[in-house]
């Protein structure tokens, strides 16, 4: 997969609206190098150090960098025509936001893969699952074995959110039941529930190459006879919207983040069949009460809650 790498040189305020335009773009991860906040850091005497060194002393001068990663893809090019519009519109405004000079490179991600791949090796989770990746072999006879490459997307298992939804899935009996993966990224907990007895699972996810990573892992699990996967988002889009929640569900799994959760909330009642199981987790544990809050106002029923490292997953039902 190749990647444009898109800088923009700006200054602390320029840095906020250049961020919000890559927010309203669709993509919610994006770097400040901002000399401002080194320099802060320096003056503030709350925070010990006993030495720092030279070069970074640097970083107090110079412009504000706000930097961001976008696939080159459809789904890129449109993300990346709209932030350099309204970083246009931003010079056009006349404003001190500093230069707001843009440089785009081309970065290949595989020389990234190659380096965290020394990192993934199959993994147990919980009773009933080993997550193995592709590149590796691995013999296991009393456990599902999920073959997964997440690549650029998120979804190997090995962090707590997902973990926890495994261990939640595990304990439903999904045979003949029809999965919604909302927010899929590779596709590990569709693939999980199609391979412990879901007939049928549509993953969904707002990033294109998750949805086409998701899409492999399928193949790779052989169970995309199971499953579709779609790209879109159902909180702006209403016409996808309506195609993912036009029909009914027996269980809804959502590893996303509290206020998406809260957000959608309204969506997964509706299209939740009476007695569905709503499993929801990407919730730090400072936010879980809220989100109990708005499940139990959408008449779900908290069944259970799973917490590790102040990650929280929450097993509720319609």
């Amino acid at each position: 997969m190749i990647f444009r790498e898109l800088t923009v040189y700006t200054n602390t305020l320029g840095s906020e609206l250049v961020g919000s335009a890559i927010n309203d773009a669709g993509i919610s991860c994006f770097s400040v190098e901002d000399p401002a906040d080194f320099e802060a850091l320096l003056n503030d005497k709350t925070v010990p150090y006993d030495y720092i060194e030279e070069g970074l002393l640097t970083k107090t001068d110079g412009e504000t960098l706000v930097r961001v990663y976008i696939a080159k893809n459809e789904q890129g090019d449109t993300q990346l025509a709209s932030i350099l519009s309204s970083v246009e519109e931003l010079k056009e405004m006349g404003g001190d936001f500093g230069r707001l000079h843009t440089e785009i490179t081309e970065v290949n991600d595989e020389s990234w893969a190659d380096n965290w791949k020394q990192f993934f090796h199959p993994l147990e989770i919980g009773e009933k699952f080993i997550v193995k990746p592709t590149w590796e072999s691995c013999e296991s006879s009393d456990r599902v074995v999920l073959e997964i490459d997440p690549a650029s997307s998120f979804g190997t298992g090995q962090h707590e959110t997902t973990a926890l939804c495994l261990c939640q899935l595990e304990k439903l009996d999904l045979a003949d039941a029809t999965v919604l993966d909302m927010g899929c990224g590779s596709g590990i907990l569709g693939i999980g529930a199609a391979k412990t007895g879901a007939k049928e699972i549509v993953l969904v996810d707002i990033d294109k190459t998750a949805a086409d990573i998701a899409a492999e892992n399928l193949e790779i699990n052989g169970v995309s006879q199971k499953g579709k996967v779609f790209c879109g988002n159902v909180l702006d889009n209403e016409n996808f919207c309506k195609e993912i929640f036009s029909k009914t569900y027996d269980v809804i799994v959502a590893n996303i983040v509290a206020d998406i959760i809260k957000e959608m909330t309204p969506l997964f009642k509706a299209s939740l069949k009476n007695g569905g199981v709503l499993i929801c987790s990407g919730i730090i544990g400072s936010r879980a009460e809220e989100v109990r809050t708005v499940l139990g106002e959408n008449g779900f029923t908290i069944e259970e809650t799973l917490e590790k490292n102040d990650w929280v997953a929450i097993k509720c039902k319609k």
